[in-house]
């Protein structure tokens, strides 16, 4: 079907596993990406709620005639 994979040189490739200790490593961490993300989530929903609360006040101060240019 197709001649280019004739060859057996095709078959042939190399898998190299993690070793012991890389496998152990990363068994018993596995939580650890998750709480980074969770962390890096929240630190990120906390911003977006302080530049939704600086909208706001600029949109206020704005509509009041409060801004004045420095």
């Amino acid at each position: 079907m197709w001649p280019w994979l004739s060859s057996p040189a095709y078959y042939v490739v190399p898998v190299f596993p993690p070793t012991i200790s890389g496998q152990q490593k990363v068994v018993a961490k596995p939580d650890e990406p998750a709480g980074e993300t969770k962390r890096l989530e929240a630190t990120y929903q906390q911003k977006l709620s302080a530049l939704d609360e600086l909208k706001q006040s600029l949109l206020h101060k704005a509509f009041n005639s409060e801004l004045i240019a420095a």
